[in-house]
């Protein structure tokens, strides 16, 4: 394995040794492999020991090197690689998974982006990825690695494509997604909607005739089929398709990045789309413009009274109900307008119109998480694991010199490994050192501030914006104050994210809304309510977070490593400073006692099969097997399968992926005399797909089996 890892190393890849069963790196912190390559000593000390895998990053740092990853077995593979001509698919390294999946590596002339996902299929309320990409920042194992096989090409000599032909791969993937994208969230600019009248837009999204917008702008509809129409964009004289249209939905997916003004893997509404195409992304002119056409004059019609019959008493006069009735709308309204959640900045975090508060502990390095965090946003770049939508950011910072905060900017950006001049017009900076303003004044200052220029606006520090004579103690003086920003989010469309310090003494045992100086307030007033306390190593805190439009957080240890903080998976969240300890109790039954006792016994099984054995076993009660079951899935440890109509959980395996090698797996643990043909039949997965099952199965039971023969003859080539 070392020879290869130093093949690899000579051929300018950032190679690293992996753990098989957690696709994951085996090194401390990989990350700053993101950026730069290994060196030659790092490979001698990482290989001189076992390893069991070998994974290289993909992006940058690899010369631009990008994978497209076929999962689920590996099913749409053969329909892809049918539609890429021969002369680039023969240029390309294909690598076979475990699973029966592929890998399809190479290397760009130009800069690549992150993961992108090309190929999705929904069922029931999951949605599966079929095809996906490995880019910037990425990383895949590989062959040596146990069931990783190169079928065609070496790792050693990747192909460098050009755009026109990495496009080809991507859109011959995406002409295979069989799920249509929600459509991001329109700009509530239309003419208001009342009880009479629906809004332009959403009278066009109903019934405008988008396919004769489409040909009017050079669209060029080359087949419809029963769930979507295929659509060439202007230009084009040939070749595949370059955006969708869903029958139903009226959904248009573009993917193609040479068709302004759309973007690249982005739904849109026919709203949008007309928008776009018709008056230049301007919303309000667009909706003028429907309204014009008769869109959004459709009253709703009002049954004749009898003269005969007194109904005043029965109809409510308007001039007479009461003020707080204003504006009031009906959940049925409500419901018929919904367009989704506000758009994601932070997935998981904050999306805009929000307000996010983070307190930090003294000492623990607060602005320059703010800095990281910053750069994160105006970059796109994921922060401390979180996927980030790119936008433009104001730091208003009232705290540190101008100097001060460039030379951190420097730093950060210097360990990042990411060039400034790659997002620095997306970030401004307001020094208020010397001439702070209150919130007062800030609220001036943002009302001249057009709406849509900033996506997020930092205040750092907080508590140094209070009004004179303002009790930070004072419940209605903060949630005034958070009442304000609510307004200037609004109508700026954009988040706020304060940064504010905790209260003085143990913060170890408190809730998580209760870490923060100052008034109960600001942690309720807030979406998103996000602590960093101290740990029991120095050189490591404890990210806690409360929020109120995203699933609750798992809690996060992150390492220190100036001037950047890295989370830190192997690191104990409820080691906090300072906490109470408590006596030691008898032995607690391990998440993979549960798992191995009530699942993987008995799978592919039932919720209900689960309960019961773990009733029997343990005396579990029904909520408590639940919540076990449930953190097992979160835990990886198991997962959740379709058998025909239903779903059923399953033991996650080691070096076993995809639903159909999950079930295959589970059916061949409990047979004593596993017939692979039946299997194969009944889970939908290929023989030489279980046989590679069995054999690691095997393999897992007894380490000093080889590789079976049978394996070694059942690996075709690409077709």
């Amino acid at each position: 394995m070392i020879d290869n890892a130093k093949h690899y190393l000579d051929a300018e890849l950032s190679v690293l040794p992996a753990k098989r069963q957690d696709k994951r790196p085996c090194v401390g912190s990989w990350k700053q492999y993101q950026n730069r390559l290994p060196t030659q000593a790092e490979i001698d000390a990482w290989f001189s020991n076992p390893q069991d895998g070998v994974c290289i990053i993909t992006g940058a740092v690899s010369g631009n090197l990008e994978i497209i990853d076929f999962d689920n077995g590996g099913e749409l593979f053969d329909a892809w690689y049918g539609q890429i001509s021969a002369g680039l698919r023969d240029r390309l390294v294909v690598e076979q998974t475990p699973s029966g999946g592929w890998h399809v590596i190479y290397r760009c002339e130009t800069d690549i982006c992150g993961n992108m996902k090309l190929a999705q299929r929904k069922n029931g309320s999951k949605i599966h990825t079929l095809i996906e990409t490995r880019g910037e920042g990425g990383l895949f194992l590989c062959a040596p690695t146990a069931g990783y096989e190169l079928m065609q090409g070496e790792l050693t000599n990747v192909p460098v494509l050009s755009s026109d032909e990495r496009q080809q791969l991507l859109e011959s993937a995406w002409m295979l997604n069989e799920h249509c994208p929600a459509v991001a969230h329109e700009p509530q600019t239309q003419t208001a909607r009342t009880d009479e009248t629906l809004r332009p837009g959403d009278d066009y999204n109903a019934r405008g005739d988008i396919e004769t917008l489409l040909r009017n702008h050079g669209w060029q509809q080359i087949e419809v089929n029963d769930k979507n129409q295929l659509w060439r964009r202007p230009g084009k004289s040939g070749g595949s398709h370059s955006a969708t249209l869903w029958n139903e939905s009226k959904v248009f997916y573009v993917f193609s990045t040479n068709a302004a003004p759309f973007e690249a893997n982005t739904p849109y509404s026919p709203f949008m789309t007309f928008t776009l195409l018709e008056h230049g992304g301007d919303f309000s002119k667009a909706a003028s413009a429907l309204s014009k056409q008769g869109y959004g004059e459709r009253p709703q019609q009002i049954p004749e009274q009898n003269d005969d019959v007194d109904l005043s008493g029965m109809l409510s006069n308007e001039d007479d109900e009461d003020e707080w009735d204003d504006g009031a709308i009906s959940l049925t309204e409500l419901i018929a307008n919904f367009q989704g959640l506000n758009k994601p900045l932070i997935h998981g975090l904050l999306r805009e119109g929000e307000t996010m508060n983070i307190i930090a502990s003294p000492k623990i390095g607060k602005s320059w998480l703010v800095n990281s965090l910053t750069i994160s946003i105006a970059s796109g770049m994921d922060w401390l694991g979180f996927k980030i939508n790119p936008g433009r950011v104001l730091l208003i910072d009232n705290e540190l010199h101008l100097n001060t905060t460039t030379y951190r900017y420097m730093e950060v950006t210097k360990a990042l490994g990411l060039p400034s001049h790659l997002f620095s017009d997306n970030l401004k900076v307001k020094s208020l050192r010397g001439q702070l303003k209150d919130m007062n004044q800030l609220s001036d200052m943002f009302k001249k501030i057009k709406p849509g220029k900033y996506d997020v606006i930092v205040i750092d520090a907080f508590y140094r914006t209070l009004p004179v004579g303002t009790d930070e103690n004072d419940n209605g003086a903060i949630a005034g104050l958070y009442n304000q920003l609510d307004v200037h989010a609004n109508r700026l469309k954009c988040a706020f994210i304060l940064i504010h310090h905790t209260s003085k003494g143990n913060q170890s045992n408190k809730s998580i809304t209760d870490v923060g100086a100052g008034a109960g307030a600001q942690s309720r007033a807030a979406d998103t309510h996000v602590i960093l306390r101290g740990h029991e190593e120095d050189d490591k805190v404890v990210m806690d977070a409360a929020t109120r439009s995203w699933p609750p957080l798992k809690t996060l240890v992150l390492a220190k490593q100036h001037p950047l903080f890295v989370i830190d998976d192997d690191a104990d969240p409820t080691a906090l400073a300072g906490s109470l300890k408590t006596s030691p109790s008898k032995k607690q039954l391990t998440l993979e006692e549960f798992v191995d006792s009530c699942v993987a016994s008995q799978d592919p099984c039932s919720q209900r099969a689960v309960v019961y054995e773990s009733g029997q076993q343990y005396s579990l009660s029904e909520r408590r097997a639940k919540e076990m079951l449930l953190l097992a899935e979160d835990r990886g440890l198991v997962t959740t399968i379709t058998t025909g109509s239903t779903e059923q959980f399953v033991a996650i395996r080691p070096g076993i992926s995809g639903e159909k090698g999950y079930w295959a797996a589970a059916l061949l643990t409990h047979e004593l005399e596993p017939n692979t043909a039946e299997i194969a039949r009944k889970t939908g997965a290929s023989e030489r797909h279980v046989r590679r099952i069995k054999a690691l199965l095997e393999a897992d039971m007894n380490p000093d089996m080889g590789r079976t023969s049978d394996m070694a003859m059942s690996a075709p080539c690409p077709p």
